[in-house]
């Protein structure tokens, strides 16, 4: 296992947990979130499905717009999780009690993404993945 298919593996075991706990809460955010984090998760599976077929990092063009979908879905996924726990705090919404899980996995998957990030850039060089990963994610 590559650390690359390592990294993108932790963010979909993250997703996972994440998806799980807010399904039993319905709130729009939530809703949001739980629908751009499952976006998300397809791209990962598909994703990693294209790192598992071959033992050393296959090109980049093999993975590139699944690799964009994850990337900008967690982007989206943060920023609905960021509108909700400020909603939960005003509001005293019943899901408040997850807060504190969802935002384990929340930081967990930013952290692989980062991670996958510099391993990217390391592996395929800056000028092949400026364009398939946000900025975001891509140390200055």
């Amino acid at each position: 296992m590559t650390d690359l298919e390592l990294l993108f593996t932790r963010a979909s075991q993250a997703s996972d947990q994440a998806i799980e706990k807010i399904q039993l809460y319905d709130h729009p955010l939530l809703t949001l979130l739980k629908e751009t984090l499952q976006k998300q998760q397809e791209a990962l599976l598909s994703l990693l499905y294209v790192l598992r077929q071959k033992e050393d990092h296959p090109p980049i063009e093999s993975f590139k717009n699944d690799c964009s979908i994850a990337y900008h879905a967690n982007e989206m996924a943060n920023s609905f999780f960021q509108s909700w726990t400020r909603a939960v705090d005003w509001m005293k919404l019943p899901s408040k009690a997850i807060v504190p899980d969802v935002k384990i996995a929340m930081d967990q998957m930013k952290n692989s993404f980062d991670e996958a990030a510099n391993e990217m850039e390391s592996v395929y060089g800056f000028a092949k993945v400026k364009y398939v990963i946000s900025t975001f994610y891509l140390p200055a």
